[in-house]
């Protein structure tokens, strides 16, 4: 049997927090608890790619501070779908609709954020990052299961996607996917194969555009003739970090908005807020507590808001770099500061 890393620390979603993960990662190595593997999902994928790609907490915390990364951000496209008349009527819909994925959604169609599919055409520095075997890493994503002819149809409980965890395939010997199984009732009827599949040889740029891939806001990722979509089938994947270590620590995640919640339900089929609830229960060692970021980084990220002259929604972008560097560098400091205060309550 290959024994359990001491010490697993989760990055779970939310495209504006790459620079905290950085100041969680940096505070976990002063307080000298440095994880001794990363697991992440949705944006937590990208902050995974940064920690592999560079040698040291300053040298991460310059790229994503650099020209290149800011680049990427300031012209963050939205599709057609950004009209209140697309993307809000819909979106209202889902929240009054109560069932677990009834039908195949058109996640091929109907998505708000423009993305390559080569990331390494928008970030060069990252382009031949690999799975490191210095810091084990695994990210989350999930192959669909249907063909884009099949969307709008009625799924009739049939299972759509199937968790995909991408890893080097050193760490991948330590998996046993039969012993991850989520065993809970708010799973039972969701779209979701039981069985995750463990892919290796995959590089970590194009296992980061699978984790990201959420559905409605990204276009699923398209990949040796399959389609794959992102890390959000499996947020904070607590069942698999407590398989491969004996210390999990986590980030005590804000509850779905109304709105996210009505989209994990008719993609996927089941609550996300139920299923936060579950990771509680399972008592990770720490959690690192992130619950006011709106009010303490206002104005200092990415936020999506409602035009109310245009009806249709907008995201606030970094004005120049200089603005960016600064935005960045509170980002990492909020990370730091709250990991360093949650771990020592």
């Amino acid at each position: 049997m290959n024994e359990k890393f001491k010490r697993a620390l989760l990055f779970s979603g939310g495209g504006t927090r790459l620079m905290i993960y950085l100041g969680m990662f940096a505070a976990l190595e002063e307080l000298e608890m440095k994880p001794d593997v990363l697991i992440a999902s949705c944006g937590g994928a990208f902050a995974a790619t940064v920690i592999n790609a560079f040698p040291d907490n300053l040298s991460r915390k310059e790229y994503l501070q650099s020209e290149e990364y800011f680049q990427f951000v300031s012209k963050t496209t939205l599709t057609k779908q950004k009209k209140l008349s697309e993307i809000g009527l819909f979106s209202l819909k889902k929240i009054f609709d109560k069932r677990n994925a009834p039908n195949i959604e058109n996640v091929f169609h109907r998505y708000l954020v423009e993305m390559n599919q080569d990331l390494s055409e928008d970030f060069p520095s990252l382009k031949n990052t690999q799975f490191s075997q210095e810091i084990p890493t695994l990210m989350i994503g999930s192959e669909i299961l249907f063909d884009p002819a099949e969307v709008e149809k009625k799924r009739n409980n049939r299972k759509l996607y199937q968790k995909i965890i991408f890893t080097d395939p050193e760490t991948s010997k330590k998996i046993i996917p039969q012993q991850i199984i989520i065993n809970s009732e708010n799973l039972k009827q969701s779209a979701i194969e039981d069985v995750p599949k463990i892919r290796i040889n995959v590089s970590l740029l194009t296992s980061t555009r699978i984790s990201i891939s959420d559905m409605f806001y990204v276009t699923p990722a398209s990949f040796q003739g399959k389609y794959f979509a992102g890390g959000a089938i499996d947020l904070i994947p607590i069942e698999l970090a407590k398989h491969l270590a004996d210390e999990i620590i986590i980030e005590k995640k804000q509850s779905y908005t109304p709105v996210e919640e009505a989209f994990v339900r008719a993609v996927l089929g089941y609550s996300g807020n139920r299923r936060l609830e579950e990771i509680e229960r399972q008592l990770p060692d720490f959690q690192i507590d992130t619950n006011d970021i709106k009010q303490k980084l206002d104005g200092h990220y990415i936020k999506k808001s409602i035009n109310w002259k245009k009806l249709e929604i907008e995201l606030s972008l970094p004005k120049s770099h200089q603005q960016f560097v600064k935005d960045m560098e509170m980002q990492w400091q909020y990370g730091f500061d709250q990991t360093i205060k949650s771990i020592k309550k």
